[in-house]
């Protein structure tokens, strides 16, 4: 018997991590733009939202497998909790495991967006107090 050890990036948290920091940019912007409070609806008007999460999902077939193979469950449960279809590779362009992947993050990134929203708007206010 032949053993053999191997070792997986565990890169989901910088992916994490990057997203949201798109995401912190996609609100202050907003707040920049607009002079008001966002919400979830209003951050993704446009889509910009989706982009992001779209943008941090891993393209490459071996990442998206390391990826699986440490954090399956929780793919999966983000998956089967956002309720956007059966886990059949021939719906989905490049496979339900990249979908699964976007829900995580997206839950991930949504789970703090209220906190996120709260920080920035602050500071803004702070800001344009201290400039009246």
């Amino acid at each position: 018997m032949t053993k053999r050890t191997i070792e997986i990036e565990d890169n989901l948290s910088e992916i994490i991590e990057s997203a949201r920091n798109d995401v912190k940019q996609l609100i202050e912007d907003y707040i920049e733009e607009n002079h008001e409070k966002p919400d979830y609806s209003d951050l993704d008007y446009s889509g910009g939202m989706h982009e992001i999460f779209d943008s941090a999902v891993p393209i490459y077939t071996g990442e998206i497998t390391d990826l699986f193979y440490l954090y399956g469950d929780d793919f999966e449960e983000a998956f089967d909790n956002a309720g956007i279809g059966d886990k059949d590779d021939d719906h989905w362009p490049m496979g339900w495991k990249p979908a699964a992947i976007y829900c995580y993050i997206e839950q991930e990134i949504v789970n703090d967006l209220d906190d996120m929203i709260d920080e920035i708007w602050e500071k803004y206010e702070e800001t344009h107090k201290e400039e009246e």
